[in-house]
């Protein structure tokens, strides 16, 4: 019987060796090589994204609007005005993403409750007349006409539809002792479900009682980037003091398909109604991304410009997005987008139950290419001519990358392609070094 070759057998090492190494670099290195990933997985988020088709839309308080009505932060008797007039036009869900954790410091109001107050319990104005009762009278109107917490909170207990934000600081509490939880609280958020591994917030910013008592819904705002600093994922679900709190869009998602937190199901995914939603690790799920959500400037819609139907049966988010008042994020799609398109971008995924997944197969199919290649580097490279060898491996990477933003654009499948093509690549060049490397020259003579 012939022997193997000791270079085949010197190769074949090399590429079991190349292909060991792989696998080591994806369990181990994953952060440190993320980046090349995450950049086919951006490329497959921009050539996927289409335009919206989700009954949502978003009144900005933008910058013109604060040219018109004055610098912010506004008399909350404005967003009042506001959810009373979406109200009106029958919008479905009204989601305020605005945090107001204190009491309105209005001084004027402070004063006249005051001149109230002394007017009252002053014995010398015991004995009221004609005159004193106008005047009481005048400043206890002035003094309900001054009240914005009061004008807000009774806007929103009129509508019934309006869901709020609450804002966690996440890390564990110094205190782990137990708070009671306020009604409100209670009523938008569940036990954690079994083997719930939701990251853990320690604190807890919440709108003023007279808000949060009379808010439909409460949803955190919580947006985490990624390593690099885009976001391409939603937190759907922190725990906190030992219960967990749903985010905004999904809260709002919920109302506006009539369905409660009780309704959710969970397991690998998160079931509800005809819906469910693919989770992640720490019970994320991964945004795909679409474009030409309406906008609709809030100077606008107080001004009656905006027709009526533009708000009618949608769920309508006002949220700010002026420079230095609103929040950006960077996603794989564009920079510095304002966060609530993050809301609505959840919120079309939701309704339209249209995610990117990462399916199960997903890290079986990777392995066998991974497999593969090694043993393309092991047993056909060292045979082959280099350029036959490198056209070969260049179509060999550039069809399964091609393949792997064909899984993601059409079927919105993540496969982690990269690795396996760093493999092919290392391993060719490792080979392609070994047979051209430099030998000294020995002269004859």
């Amino acid at each position: 019987m012939k022997p193997v070759p000791k270079s085949i057998i010197s190769d074949f090492r090399h590429g079991i060796l190349l292909t060991l190494l792989a696998l080591f670099i994806v369990i181990f290195f994953w952060s440190s090589l993320e980046r090349f990933e995450y950049g086919l997985y951006d490329l497959g988020s921009r050539l996927r994204v289409k335009p919206t088709n989700a009954p949502v839309c978003i009144v900005t308080i933008d910058d013109r609007s604060i040219d018109a009505l004055g610098p912010w932060p506004w008399p909350r008797s404005y967003i009042g005005f506001m959810i009373d007039l979406l109200e009106s036009y029958e919008a479905k869900v009204i989601g305020l993403n605005i945090i107001y954790s204190d009491k309105d410091l209005n001084r004027g109001l402070k004063e006249i409750i005051n001149i109230i107050n002394t007017i009252e319990n002053n014995p010398q104005y015991s004995e009221k007349n004609i005159g004193m009762i106008v005047l009481l009278a005048a400043l206890k109107d002035a003094e309900k006409r001054l009240d914005n917490d009061a004008i807000l909170a009774d806007s929103i207990a009129s509508s019934k539809k309006v869901v709020l934000p609450l804002l966690f600081h996440l890390g564990n509490s110094k205190n782990n002792a137990e708070i009671n939880y306020p009604d409100y609280l209670l009523a938008n958020s569940l036990f954690p479900f079994p083997h719930n591994n939701s990251i853990i917030a320690g604190k807890i910013s919440v709108p003023i009682d007279i808000f949060a008592q009379e808010a439909q819904r409460l949803g955190h705002v919580n947006i985490l980037a990624d390593n690099d600093g885009i976001v391409r994922r939603e937190t759907l679900f922190l725990t906190y003091q030992e219960r967990i709190h749903a985010s905004f869009a999904l809260q709002l998602s919920l109302s506006y398909l009539n369905l409660d937190l009780g309704d959710l199901v969970f397991g690998k995914n998160v079931a509800f109604g005809q819906k469910s939603i693919p989770l992640i690790k720490q019970n994320k799920m991964l945004i795909s991304f679409k474009s030409d959500f309406p906008r609709y400037s809030f100077v606008d819609v107080i001004n009656k410009k905006i027709a009526a139907n533009a708000f009618q049966n949608k769920i309508v988010i006002i949220a700010p997005t002026a420079a230095g008042v609103g929040e950006y994020v960077d996603t794989p799609v564009a920079s510095a987008l304002p966060s609530v398109n993050i809301t609505t971008n959840i919120i079309d995924n939701i309704l339209n139950n249209d995610y990117i997944t990462r399916p199960e197969w997903a890290f079986a199919l990777e392995l066998m290419v991974i497999f593969f290649f090694g043993l393309y580097i092991a047993l056909v490279v060292p045979r082959l001519k280099a350029v036959v060898s490198g056209f070969i491996s260049c179509f060999l990477i550039l069809i399964w990358l091609i393949g792997g933003l064909y899984l993601m654009v059409t079927y919105g499948y993540w496969i982690r392609a990269v690795y396996p093509a760093l493999v092919l690549l290392i391993g060719y060049i490792v080979i392609m070094s070994k047979r051209y490397k430099i030998t000294p020259k020995v002269d004859a003579g």
